[in-house]
């Protein structure tokens, strides 16, 4: 599911470049490069794994 999100935000910024060419091809190619990672995370039956460094509930645990 993580993955198909990820395309679908790729394929946004893909399209925001038919306009005009701008730095939003950086996103644009992060995002897809993700998507690969979570879809081969996914093909692998590897579980999501939170951080309390990157953000998540650890933080509001941290917190509180």
């Amino acid at each position: 599911m993580r993955a198909a999100m990820y395309v679908l935000m790729s394929a946004v910024q893909w399209v925001s470049l038919v306009v005009g060419p701008s730095s939003l091809i950086a996103a644009a190619v992060v995002l897809l490069i993700a998507s690969l990672f979570y879809a081969l995370a996914g093909l692998k039956n590897q579980e999501f794994v939170g951080s309390k460094t990157l953000g998540g509930q650890g933080v509001a645990q941290m917190i509180v």
